[in-house]
């Protein structure tokens, strides 16, 4: 063996001997994960050296490893990222997770770290929880376990909402760069920033990538996966690796590959085979595979079950965890002996799809692979490709191997475990029951994801139908355009097509299925805001690309629509959207200026807005360069996106005598039980009427040539500022109704210590048991029998009760008049639940 594969060798040995005796401990400790990730990164870095020391010697002699240098920085990829954590940063755990979803996931997380077993998953009062795949527990207890939140029962978390929050933060930034470096790499940087700040500000995106539900890891992986198909399919079969150097260490695309598919299969190998192992003061171990029934720290408390140790299922020394690391070993061994054979740039663009729809699969389950499955099968039989298929350069064998050794290994040790009630669950309850039968949910035409689509994709909603327009066109292009890819329009026709059936398959997909939610259409987003990208670039149709548009005058953009905004939402109302203590109904409210100083400054407002323009204008040689002449498409693509824009605004800023009012409609994108109550001192009618008619305006005004480039500028800063007030005050004002996280601290801050226990009395929300690490005394009965004998029992004592408003008489009745009942916490604070202290 050559020195440097013996060295990569021992480094891997080294590095997961480290990690497996951590994983075998038998208590997480508070340093595991810092010596566990570089254990991981060494040992899948020394393992790529040494399974891939150099290039072959075919590859050495044709390649020439390049210096790899960062981008200057003003490169616009910098800008792009900078646009996007400047937007998901700021408020990420600034206000309260949300019941029920953020609460469930981040509950099942936070157990996993106290019961330390990152199999069987648990869920308080409701025991096992089989309803979703893995990946979203693995990242969020893995990121509560690097901030240092707490995870142990009544320990008062900090920081929960930051560290649950944090990996739907780097994936969402993840699939944006994704946008911009493919966009990028087939049109110019400018259409990439474009694509990229499309998708970065519609609704959908940046709501639920500050949620963390399972759809923020599902889509942006899928996205991932596509922009390598996409690059994949654009890419000469012929084309070779390109070799870089990172000081003394050349890499290629192929060594990245490898280190990859490293990281994400060989922690689960090893976590496998220490099941079978445990190691202590006495020594080390070997046993048979058992895990606890319950939750860790909370044994027997009002609602959970006793604890007790259980064996799997399936019992046979085949089935052991250990046996299921070496069969998945040999699985691994198997894709990097194929892997490693491959030579080409698209065979490694395939093998990254590969890769990140396995992720996509741990997201979610099966849409992760189906979705961007279907989307390849109708590429290739539109473009007529089937060549790819039949040479195997696409590579489908290996790609499910690929699927198997990186998605598949807990669903396997959870079936060993738990048998058919797991895969009952899962599979045929939550995936083929949802698509074929309805459960939970609503049901619906195709009508019913139109309607959140045209809020979710708000203010570029207008222009998703000339972007469908234009991928059509681009699939009946000329027959040579689909066979020959030396040509660069030839290859963005090509990604143009694939982007247009992404969309088409998703929203066909998801429309057929009889069990519906608002999120579901979030999936078709990608593609709708890639496509509206391009349009937009070409809107742009810039003559004289040596013309740059200076920071000043896009600054000026900004506070131009910002001054816009306030001061048309000045003349409907108040554009903060607090109604007065002194009104009673926020429904029937109405607030205008008088000829007092509201209207002057709204006016001066208007004013400020105006000139800011007038100086972009004068200020940038792009908005001052005169425009080619518009076509009569582009003309019809932009009366069409004024009158659809307006209609929707109208839709996001008016009320009715029917549920739910516009500015609920952004709220519900992500949450559950769309009939919940609003919270009564909040009305956003006017800010909303402000961004409607603005941005109107604004898309009507690119018909003037001269205009056009300063409006579109000035619609980018309408979206981008529209995004800023949804995450940084929609979402903050609407946290504490819609969560307990203020609710359950002022608990902590009431009690006098741990013997005042909080009960949580018919409700079943989770945020009571994430937020005191399930120490709640949870009665969710409807007999009240339990918890009658529990305050008979308890006479005397100091207890605090959750519960929820509307419930709030009836408790009264069974608490009886003798006590004293203390409300803690008013509607104001949280419309939702209610904190009560009483002595019984």
């Amino acid at each position: 063996m050559r020195r440097p594969a013996l060295k990569g060798s021992l480094l891997a040995f080294l590095s997961a001997t480290v990690l497996f005796l951590l994983m075998a401990q038998q208590q997480s400790t508070a340093f595991g994960i810092w010596l566990g990730l570089p254990a991981l990164l060494l040992s899948a870095y020394g393992l790529t050296r040494a399974i891939l020391v150099t290039l072959d010697a075919e590859e050495q002699g044709t390649s020439t490893a390049h210096p790899l240098c960062l981008p200057p920085v003003h490169h616009p990829g910098w800008f792009v990222f900078g646009a996007t954590l400047l937007l998901l940063l700021p408020a990420l755990g600034l206000y309260s997770l949300s019941d029920p979803w953020e609460t469930h996931y981040g509950e099942v997380a936070r157990e996993i770290l106290a019961r330390n077993d990152w199999i069987s998953l648990w869920w308080a009062q409701d025991k096992w929880f089989w309803s979703k795949p893995i990946l979203i527990f693995w990242t969020e207890a893995l990121s509560m376990k690097l901030w240092g939140t707490g995870f142990m029962p009544d320990t008062n978390p900090s920081y929960a909402e930051w560290a649950i929050r944090f990996p739907h933060l780097l994936f969402s930034t993840a699939a944006i760069m994704a946008v911009y470096f493919t966009v990028a790499r087939l049109w110019e940087k400018r259409t990439a920033v474009f694509c990229a700040l499309v998708l970065l500000t519609c609704p959908y995106f940046f709501l639920i990538s500050h949620q963390a539900i399972t759809d923020s890891l599902l889509v942006s992986n899928l996205t991932i996966a596509m922009c390598f198909l996409t690059l994949a399919f654009v890419t000469p079969e012929n084309e070779a690796l390109s070799m870089f150097r990172v000081w003394k260490t050349s890499f290629s695309l192929k060594h990245l590959f490898v280190f990859s598919l490293l990281l994400l299969v060989l922690p689960q190998i090893l976590y496998l085979a220490s099941r079978n192992v445990s190691w202590g003061s006495g020594g080390i171990f070997f046993h048979y595979d058992s895990f606890l029934y319950g939750s860790a720290g909370n044994d027997a408390i009002p609602g959970n079950p006793a604890h007790q140790f259980i064996h799997p299922v399936f019992g046979s020394i085949a089935a052991q965890p250990v046996m299921q690391a070496a069969y998945w070993a040999v699985a691994l061994a198997a894709a990097l002996f194929f892997a490693r054979r491959l030579k080409s740039k698209q065979s490694f663009f395939f093998l990254f799809f590969y890769l990140f729809c396995a992720i996509a699969f741990m997201a979610k389950g099966l849409p992760g692979i189906v979705l961007p499955g279907l989307a390849a099968l109708f590429y290739l039989i539109v473009s007529r490709r089937w060549s790819l298929l039949g040479s195997g350069h696409i590579h489908v064998a290996l790609g499910i191997l690929l699927i198997l050794c990186i998605g598949a290994p807990w669903f396997v040790a959870m079936y060993m475990r738990h048998g058919a009630a797991f895969t009952d669950r899962l599979l045929v309850h939550d995936h083929i029951n949802r698509l074929a039968q309805g459960v939970h949910g609503d049901k619906g035409s195709m009508q019913y994801f139109l309607e959140q689509l045209g809020v979710g994709l708000f203010p570029w909603v207008g222009l998703v139908p000339a972007a469908l327009g234009y991928s059509v066109v681009q699939a009946y292009r000329e027959e040579q355009h689909f066979v020959h890819l030396e040509q660069q329009n030839n290859k963005q026709a090509h990604a143009t097509m694939l982007w247009g059936l992404w969309l088409l398959t998703s929203f066909t997909l998801f429309s057929a299925m009889i069990t519906k939610f608002h999120h579901y259409a979030y999936p078709i987003v990608p593609p709708a805001a890639l496509l509206v990208g391009l349009i937009v670039s070409r809107l742009w149709a810039s003559s004289d690309r040596s013309a740059e548009t200076r920071w000043l005058s896009i600054l000026l953009c900004i506070l131009g629509v910002a001054a816009l905004v306030l001061g048309l939402a000045g003349f409907f109302g108040d554009p903060r959207g607090l109604v007065p203590l002194s009104v009673e109904s926020a429904s029937r409210w109405q607030w205008t200026p008088d000829h007092g100083w509201p209207l002057w400054l709204c006016t001066l407002l208007l004013s400020i807005g105006t000139l800011s323009f007038y100086f972009a204008y004068r200020f940038s040689s792009v908005f001052k360069q005169r425009a080619p002449a518009l076509s009569r498409a582009a003309i019809a693509t932009i009366a069409t996106a004024a009158v659809l824009i307006a209609f929707v605004g109208r839709d996001l800023s008016w009320i009715t005598d029917v549920r739910p009012a516009g500015y609920e409609r952004l709220l519900q994108l992500f949450v559950y039980r769309y009939e919940r109550e609003w919270p009564t001192q909040f009305d956003y009618r006017a800010i909303l009427s402000g961004f409607a008619i603005l941005s109107t305006v604004l898309i009507s005004l690119a018909l003037f040539t001269r205009l056009r480039r300063l409006m579109l500028m000035a619609f980018f800063s309408c979206a981008f500022l529209f995004a800023v007030w949804g995450l940084d005050l929609y979402l903050i004002d609407l946290g504490p109704h819609w969560g307990q996280r203020e609710l359950i601290k002022a608990y902590y801050e009431h009690r006098s210590g741990p013997d005042e226990p909080l009960l949580a009395w018919q409700m079943n929300w989770k945020g009571e048991n994430f937020y005191t690490g399930n120490r709640v005394y949870a009665f969710i009965e409807l007999d009240n029998k339990a918890i009658t004998k529990w305050v008979k029992e308890h006479k005397g004592q100091r207890a605090f009760f959750v519960l929820q408003h509307e419930r709030l008489a009836n408790f009264k009745r069974l608490m009886g008049a003798s006590r004293t009942i203390n409300e803690i916490t008013t509607v104001d604070e949280n419309n939702k639940f209610i904190l009560l202290e009483i002595s019984l």
